[in-house]
């Protein structure tokens, strides 16, 4: 190891590893010792510096409360442990949904009341009181008793029907009227109401998305809710409504917006767009960004996007294992999917990426409840059949990363010219706080 120094022999040095045959994210100690002969060399450099990291998270949906509900209030409070206790691996991050998801029972909104334009008959419903808030003050709380502030942000999938010129929340459609209208402002107070009634409960955000994957909002034949927004739309949603609308409000005023939830396809045209306009840009945190199609698209975007925007936020904000569709049953045990995680991880953060956000922190057997069987996996499954839960590979990945790249550590330089290390960048991430 080199750093302007040799590596200390004689001295001990503490590794956490997780393996597939006996490590659970157990410390091991070893010392150093000399290798006269090794040409092997690793070359961290702390005056190459990158970006702050933010840290890692999951999300709290309605099938994560459904599963959470279903088992002992004892096992319960174990598993919401494991991610936001003092002995857990140490979560930033909590994204919720606004309203209903695909990883709910049905489609549902806050406000079903055609033409209702002022939300004057907006109301959380009982899958908010019952799925969602319990959960998330919990892991709130959790999290204080950690020293962690933890960072609460959210999106919509899409706004109620009657808002889409479809006339339903589920499948691809734009909304009703030109983005100046009352449609579009009608979506902005939608939102605003949201984090009003969240206020009352005591839970105050961090951040949000105008909405989720809205380019999925192409496809007419989406099986669950979603809403066709373009880059423009969605910056002019954002400029003539959403901004103004929370920045005047005392709920929302601090809140951080980003742009995009979307995957490496969106940009850097979302970001283009909305920066790109002075009205708008003021109104942008940040970029949000998602997994799914990484294994086509080079994460060089991502350097494009951060260096063309340097000092905005870049998250990513959702990822899950098995949701292929030939692969959508959680797999107990699997360490590819373990890999899966950590290789992604890795290449984002060495790209820019300031933190991850994982999709459900915990699923049943099945990868759901999930009203339209997009089953998928999670890093903890509850079998609450016999009121226990197993935790995946992934959340031991997930742990190594959460436990040990801290919020506003920084990336600095890495290299291995002797060692097929390439991928793991990363792993001198928080080293200007450890060397």
């Amino acid at each position: 190891m080199s750093d302007g120094k040799s590596a200390p022999v004689g001295e001990n040095f503490a590794v956490y590893i997780s393996s597939r045959d006996q490590y659970r994210l157990d410390r091991v100690d070893f010392h150093f010792i000399a290798f006269p002969n090794s040409t092997s060399t690793i070359n961290i450099d702390t005056t190459r510096k990158f970006q702050k990291m933010l840290g890692f998270g999951g999300a709290i949906t309605d099938a994560v409360g459904i599963n959470l509900k279903k088992l002992s209030q004892a096992t319960s409070d174990q598993l919401m442990n494991q991610y936001y206790g003092p002995k857990g691996i140490g979560y930033r991050f909590t994204r919720t949904v606004v309203a209903s998801a695909d990883f709910s029972t049905g489609p549902y909104s806050y406000n079903d009341v055609v033409d209702d334009f002022d939300m004057v008959n907006f109301n959380l419903t009982k899958e908010d009181y019952l799925y969602k808030i319990p959960y998330i003050k919990q892991a709130v709380s959790l999290s204080k008793q950690s020293n962690v502030d933890l960072k609460l942000f959210c999106t919509a999938w899409a706004p109620p029907g009657w808002m889409k010129t479809s006339g339903k929340m589920e499948g691809g459609a734009p909304m009703k009227g030109d983005t100046t209208g009352p449609y579009y402002k009608a979506y902005a107070t939608y939102y605003k109401r949201f984090f009003e009634e969240y206020a009352k409960e005591g839970i105050k955000f961090w951040g949000m998305t105008p909405t989720n994957e809205p380019r999925e909002g192409q496809n007419a034949d989406y099986k669950f809710q979603v809403v066709n927004f373009t880059s423009d739309q969605e910056c002019d949603f954002v400029k003539y409504h959403l901004g103004p609308m929370l920045r005047a409000n005392d709920a929302t005023k601090d809140l951080t917006l980003l742009i995009g939830d979307e995957n490496r396809y969106a940009f850097p045209d979302f970001a283009d767009k909305c920066l790109g306009d002075p009205v708008t840009a003021p109104y942008v945190g940040g970029f949000a960004w998602h997994w799914y199609a990484d294994e086509g698209i080079s994460p060089e975007v991502i350097d494009q996007t951060m260096q063309k925007y340097p000092g905005y936020i870049s998250l990513y904000t959702e990822a899950c294992a098995g949701w292929h569709d030939y692969e959508l049953s959680p797999v107990m045990g699997d360490w590819n999917r373990a890999d899966q995680y950590a290789q992604n991880i890795i290449e984002d953060i060495s790209h820019g990426i300031q933190g991850w956000v994982d999709w459900n922190i915990v699923l049943d057997p099945q990868g759901g409840p999930n009203w339209v069987k997009n089953f998928v996996d999670s890093p903890i499954i509850a079998n609450y059949t016999v009121d226990e839960f197993i935790k995946q590979p992934m959340f031991y990945v997930l742990a190594h990363f959460s436990n040990f790249v801290l919020p506003d550590y920084t990336r600095v330089g890495f290299s291995s010219p002797s060692l097929d290390l390439e991928d793991f960048t990363t792993s001198a991430a928080h080293a200007t706080q450890h060397l």
